[in-house]
């Protein structure tokens, strides 16, 4: 800790103003006080601040002409060499106290500065941790929203589609049935079966599909089924399909037919 002494000693030193014997004193105890050469270098950077910042003022051009008239004009009395030397003392003694004042002030609007941006830097760190938690916070609440948006599009989904549960009318077939999944709004549909007997190589199931728009069934295409009587196929109706109340299974000739073998009716349910 630099006392109060020391301080005025660095602001003297840093002037020049010290005695050549104080000066040696001084530059000792420099050499061994890290603290102590801090405050010598923020002094040196005061001091040639505020050197630069004074302005050079030059004497008007009449300023000799008037003190050689005053010299003619007067009686020639030559001040005693004691006066000019107690005036001259005076003077010195508190020329270096002022310029350290300054110098004093000079540092102390500098910490003031300092103190003022580490606040500033402080308060815009802060701010921007803030605005990291809201861009975060955002971000999530973003993601909340897709989540929301993805499960309404699924659950309108699910709302256009028609799920069917056909039986069987054979009695060699009881166990047979099926399930028909119809999304009206992408106008196609699955269709699962089980246990449906196989048929011959010239036969084959049709797919039907009734909406009251059109007089007779609609074509949904032809299939086969396994050695276990089971399959799971995609299809899409030969028509646009406004409702589709009911859904059939008939058997045909390869290929299919235009209209449905009503007496060859397999499957039917709605």
């Amino acid at each position: 800790m630099i006392d109060e002494r020391t301080e005025e000693q660095a602001s003297l030193y840093v002037l020049g103003v010290l005695t050549p014997a104080e000066t040696r004193m001084f530059e000792a105890a420099l050499s061994r006080d890290a603290e102590l050469q801090q405050l010598v270098t923020a002094l040196q950077i005061s001091r040639d601040a505020l050197a630069g910042s004074l302005p050079s003022v030059m004497p008007p051009p009449s300023l000799k002409q008037n003190l050689m008239a005053q010299i003619e004009a007067s009686d020639k009395i030559v001040p005693l060499p004691v006066r000019a030397e107690a005036r001259a003392e005076g003077w010195m003694s508190w020329l270096p106290w002022a310029l350290a004042a300054c110098l004093s002030i000079v540092c102390a609007v500098s910490l003031f500065q300092q103190k003022t941006l580490r606040q500033k830097v402080g308060e815009q760190a802060a701010q921007l941790v803030d605005l990291n938690q809201l861009a975060d916070s955002l971000r999530n609440e973003t993601q909340d929203l897709k989540q929301a948006v993805a499960t309404l599009q699924e659950t309108n989904r699910l709302a256009n589609l028609r799920i069917a549960m056909l039986g069987s009318l054979l009695t060699d077939s009881p166990k047979a049935v099926a399930v028909s999944l119809w999304d009206d709004k992408q106008q196609r549909g699955v269709f699962v079966v089980q246990n449906l007997k196989p048929l011959p190589a010239d036969k084959d199931y049709q797919l039907w599909v009734i909406d009251p728009k059109y007089p007779v069934p609609v074509s949904a295409g032809v299939f086969q089924v396994d050695g276990s009587g089971n399959v799971r196929l995609q299809f899409k109706a030969a028509k646009l399909i406004e409702s589709a109340s009911k859904f059939a299974v008939t058997q045909e000739p390869k290929g299919g037919l235009l209209t449905p073998t009503l007496k060859n009716l397999v499957l039917i349910g709605g």
